[in-house]
């Protein structure tokens, strides 16, 4: 996609601006990125190398290297540095796997 500004360079960020209740998008080069923020060249930047990093190599626990997708495919942590390296998303699942708590308490007597 060609810069929205000069039309001559690619353009390599995507700027919003909100005026009134309208957003408005603009695709930039790094150039007139700069031209308009000078900080906002160096965020885009951090948050595309973020972005790439991310998809590069998925968040994986340090000591077994296990993945969060990998868990999810399994359903079995790698480690016990699982339990607390994927802390986040093991809150958010709990309520849905033992309806509603964040706790589990076993099985009631007289339950198979």
């Amino acid at each position: 996609m060609i810069c929205q500004n000069c039309g001559t360079r690619e353009a390599t960020a995507l700027v919003q601006t909100l005026s009134g209740n309208q957003l408005k998008k603009f695709a930039l080069c790094g150039t007139c990125v700069s031209a308009v923020e000078p900080g906002l060249a160096l965020d885009a930047v951090l948050e595309a190398l973020g972005a790439m990093r991310a998809r590069a190599a998925p968040h994986r626990c340090p000591t077994c290297r296990l993945s969060w997708p990998s868990f999810k495919e399994t359903g079995r942590f790698g480690c016990p540095n699982c339990y607390e390296h994927f802390l986040p998303q093991v809150r958010d699942l709990l309520p849905r796997v033992h309806a509603g708590a964040y706790q589990h308490r076993g099985k009631t007597p007289g339950r198979r």
